[in-house]
């Protein structure tokens, strides 16, 4: 199984800033029963008050709230971005890649965060997440390279 679906993957957004990708990313959670409405919300807050460590790659962010906040069921969603968008973070802007994690426990957070961890580490599959045309093309790179 991949570790993001289609069904949780939309391509093409130009979020105005990092809240609104975090409300784009965390929407595909909402919508598909992962998440409750507030954790979106916490999502943000936990960036105001942490700052910007969510930024795991160049041009990747990972947003996520606790379980606590709102977690229903384990899982991510992605939406990407050609253009980007600035989180002032000069060595890894601009971020075109919005991943939101929902984890109902903090050993599913820790092997969602090494499932990724083989992609984030390569600027290749980055570039090609970023390209890529549909829901579906992003689906089958995700898959091909947790195969590698």
């Amino acid at each position: 199984m991949p570790i993001v679906e289609k069904n949780r993957i939309q391509t093409h957004q130009n979020p105005a800033d990092w809240r609104e990708a975090a409300r784009i990313s965390g929407e595909l959670l909402l919508k598909e029963g992962y998440i409750e409405e507030g954790y979106i919300d916490k999502m943000i807050e936990t960036v105001e008050e942490h700052g910007m460590y969510i930024l795991v790659a160049p041009h990747v962010a990972f947003f996520h709230a606790r379980p606590e906040h709102g977690a229903l069921k384990t899982g991510l969603s992605l939406a990407t971005s050609q253009r980007g968008v600035d989180f002032g973070v000069p060595d890894k802007d601009p971020i075109k890649l919005f991943f939101a994690m929902s984890a109902t426990d903090k050993q599913s957070h820790l092997d969602l965060l090494a499932g990724l961890s083989s992609i984030l580490q390569d600027a290749e599959a980055i570039e090609e997440l970023i390209k890529a045309e549909s829901p579906e093309a992003v689906e089958r790179i995700l898959k091909s390279k947790e195969q590698e």
